[in-house]
């Protein structure tokens, strides 16, 4: 699914790393003959933690149906969801074809009739999946607004044993077909606490850990690797403040509003983390809902360090949210800046077609930035709407862009 948690926000000796956990507990997440079943547990603990947590507001006409099977397009379109298990299937250049499972869970803190305790829909995922590239991605995501969006939670956590390739570091690289392979292992905690503090403006602190290891890569013509920080692997510990404007009609499929965020994070060489940085992380959001309910999307992304950052944290350019049409890390550095807009025509109840265009670079140093140096994308997709009540649907996305490259998705749910 993609809905994700920005890393701040938008998450030394490179051979070593002692986190929270213990040496042993490390060991164990290993994923070469060895167990990871402390990652699967802590995951599993998150998600229904989070599930229980509003599981009281929930009322017996949030169940299925009898009287309509689940397969019929107007019973789970118009259906209340809470749960809904679904295959994982989903397709980006980076990955290939994704196939799992994928379990959803829906919830709204509202009490009584209060309007001061009203608050916008929450939800809450935990998916496995295998994609052709041969990657493995266990994964829990949970988006919180508490009764009267008092606070505004985000949390996700998760394991990857993953490849990809690599071109080089900056806006000039290899050429398209000499990338590198390289493989790895990886944990990930990404948190974020906020306190509304007044007109859904939020207030709080972020949190970044990861450990990337077991690095190996596939070497051609010459080592893009060589002497990188984090060429043998890392570890980073980070938290900052984090400040959130979220005025959006719907958190999952905006129509009107705006969303806005500003977080920075201090990395520092605590409790075995090998690296010591800084990031900056913004991210602006505007929609308008025209006469004939068309919507209009503008999103504006930055992504800034100093210092000494591994590779496998460096900004990159391309994903299935932002610069579609560009393979994710084509290209990556220190500094990153992009922007996009989308326009979202419904041509029918269940269907809205979409056009999409986007600009941006990545460069060395904040200086560095000039329009010569900036690449675009462009495309359209459709969206296929699958519960009207939780506004939940799928995307379907194609794009290429000014280098000849090109990308096709399947996702849940609107890039921004």
């Amino acid at each position: 699914m993609a809905i994700c948690l920005r890393r701040p926000g938008v998450l030394a000796p490179p051979h070593t790393f002692s986190p929270i956990v213990n040496q042993h507990s490390l060991q164990r997440i290993e994923v070469k003959g060895q167990s990871i079943k402390p990652v699967i547990t802590v995951l599993l603990s998150l998600f229904f933690v989070a599930a229980a947590h509003a599981q009281a507001d929930s009322t017996l006409h949030d169940t299925i149906s009898i009287k309509r099977h689940w397969w019929q397009p107007d019973s789970l379109v118009n259906k209340k969801l809470s749960w809904l298990p679904i295959p994982g299937i989903s397709s980006s250049p980076e990955t290939g074809l994704r196939f799992g499972l994928v379990l959803q869970y829906f919830l709204n803190t509202s009490t009584g009739k209060d309007s001061t305790k009203k608050a916008r829909d929450s939800y809450a995922y935990i998916e496995g999946l295998y994609s052709t590239r041969k990657q493995t991605t266990i994964e829990s995501y949970t988006q919180l607004f508490t009764a009267g969006e008092k606070y505004f939670i985000r949390n996700r956590i998760g394991y990857s044993d993953n490849n990809e390739r690599l071109w080089g570091f900056g806006n000039h690289t290899v050429a398209a077909d000499a990338y590198e392979l390289v493989r790895y292992s990886r944990w990930y905690w990404q948190a974020s606490v906020a306190r509304q503090v007044r007109n859904h403006f939020f207030a709080g602190i972020n949190f970044n850990l990861s450990r990337t290891y077991n690095v190996r890569g596939e070497i051609k013509d010459s080592n893009l690797l060589y002497q990188q920080p984090g060429e043998f692997g890392s570890g980073i510990v980070g938290a900052g403040p984090t400040l959130v404007w979220d005025k959006r009609d719907h958190p999952l499929s905006p129509h009107t509003g705006w969303y806005g965020e500003l977080a920075a994070t201090f990395y520092a060489r605590v409790l075995g983390a090998g690296y010591a940085y800084s990031e900056y992380h913004a991210d602006f959001r505007k929609y308008v809902q025209l006469h004939d309910n068309s919507v209009l999307a503008f999103q504006g992304w930055g992504s800034f360090t100093g210092g000494t950052v591994p590779w496998r944290e460096q900004p990159r350019l391309g994903n299935s949210m932002i610069m579609r049409g560009y393979f994710g890390g084509r290209f990556r550095d220190n500094q990153y800046a992009a922007v996009q807009t989308e326009y979202r025509k419904p041509v029918h109840r269940l269907v809205t077609l979409a056009v999409f265009a986007s600009a941006g670079e990545v460069q060395h140093t904040v200086g560095d930035f000039n329009f010569s140096d900036l690449r675009a994308a462009a495309g359209g997709g459709v969206r296929l709407l699958i519960n009207k009540a939780k506004q939940v649907a799928v995307r379907i996305d194609y794009a290429r862009s000014t280098d000849h490259t090109s990308g096709f998705y399947f996702k849940i749910g609107e890039a921004f």
